[in-house]
């Protein structure tokens, strides 16, 4: 079980209309996946982690968010055939330079979202767990770290563990009755229940 894993991964259903999606596995499977992976992170202390989250009534559930202190960071999954992959100026993702009809723009307009709405000293960011399907490796995306990263799942737990740590020591201290982001309403909505991620 996720160290204070909030939430569960119930809400997370396959739909054509979710802008980053899993082939061959249900989008439950991935993210179940994700999920152990980030058990390696509960003896970080002050780190909190959600399931399922919601970013506004408008957008699907996002696998997982991360919470310490101010840092906040996003975890979507995704399972994709070997390929060399690539991000279009609007967002679109490309394989092998064509069109696979999924964007990451919902996930950045989720941080942006976040970063508008919560206290300015808070950092927000999402990383992309990008699963194998089928044997041979992958070309992913190229990172803007300021705010979107692809990482393997080999790599997903100790490139997020360095993003809080290093967050943590260049954080301020947080305002006076300042809230946790996963506590703030229609921000983060995740049932308040523990819950342990489905393989």
């Amino acid at each position: 079980m996720i160290h204070r894993l909030r939430g569960g991964l119930d809400g997370l259903t396959d739909s054509e209309q979710r802008p980053l999606r899993p082939v061959g596995s249900s989008v439950r499977e991935v993210a179940a996946r994700t999920g152990r992976l980030l058990t390696k992170l509960r003896s970080m202390p002050g780190v909190r982690v959600c399931a399922g989250v919601r970013i506004g009534d408008d957008h699907l559930p996002i696998g997982f968010a991360i919470t310490a202190g101010t840092q906040v960071m996003l975890i979507e999954s995704v399972a994709w055939p070997v390929g060399a992959y690539t991000v279009a100026a609007d967002g679109r993702v490309l394989c092998d330079g064509i069109y696979i009809g999924q964007s990451v723009g919902p996930l950045i307009g989720s941080i942006h979202r976040l970063r508008h709405t919560l206290p300015p000293h808070h950092r927000v960011s999402a990383v992309i767990v990008v699963h194998p399907y089928g044997a041979g490796p992958s070309a992913l995306p190229e990172s803007t770290p300021a705010a979107l990263t692809w990482v393997r799942p080999v790599d997903a737990a100790g490139h997020i563990g360095y993003r809080l740590r290093r967050g943590r020591r260049g954080s301020r201290a947080p305002r006076a009755g300042g809230r946790s982001p996963a506590e703030l309403p229609g921000m983060v909505n995740s049932s308040p229940r523990p819950a342990t991620p489905r393989g």
